[in-house]
């Protein structure tokens, strides 16, 4: 299957608009789940859940690609505004579902301690690596002390 035929899947499962944002996903991951999670009792089967953790990690990677269109076409964005942005916003959504995942609990960072910190890792990984991109394509731009900083501030959940 081709992947604008997997993309479309997606979004026919998830009942979303051709137009989306990683928050609308996770929204309405959370909801889908409630209801395709094995243990609800609903369904007796994890076949759907699991075609909805999937089909979720297609729509994700969907938004990866298009920041890297953004970065490509970045001749309409000569500071790289659209970029930065969507970087910021997958390490914030990152750290922000990370919390709310762990609510209540301890926060430990020794992955060992905390599974929950390797998908951080992961996701916050992605964003890292934007936000160097963003340096190296974007060197004087505006946004480019707070995009440092905010590198420095990721770095803390790598440290074991």
């Amino acid at each position: 299957m081709e992947d604008g035929d997997l993309l479309s899947r997606a979004l026919d499962f998830y009942g979303l608009p051709r137009k989306f944002d990683a928050n609308l996903v996770r929204s309405r991951f959370r909801e889908l789940s409630r209801k395709y999670h094995p243990d609800s009792g609903e369904y007796e089967t994890d076949l759907l859940f699991k075609e909805l953790v999937q089909l979720r990690d297609v729509l994700l990677s969907s938004l990866q690609t298009d920041s890297l269109t953004i970065l490509e076409n970045s001749k309409e964005d000569p500071e790289g505004f659209q970029f930065y942005k969507l970087a910021k916003q997958k390490a914030a959504t990152a750290i922000e579902k990370y919390f709310q995942f762990t609510d209540g609990n301890p926060v430990y960072l020794k992955k060992e301690d905390n599974p929950a910190l390797l998908r951080l890792r992961e996701e916050l990984e992605t964003a890292k690596n934007e936000l160097e991109g963003f340096l190296e394509k974007f060197p004087k731009s505006i946004w480019k002390e707070d995009t440092e900083t905010t590198l420095k501030k990721i770095s803390v959940w790598f440290k074991d």
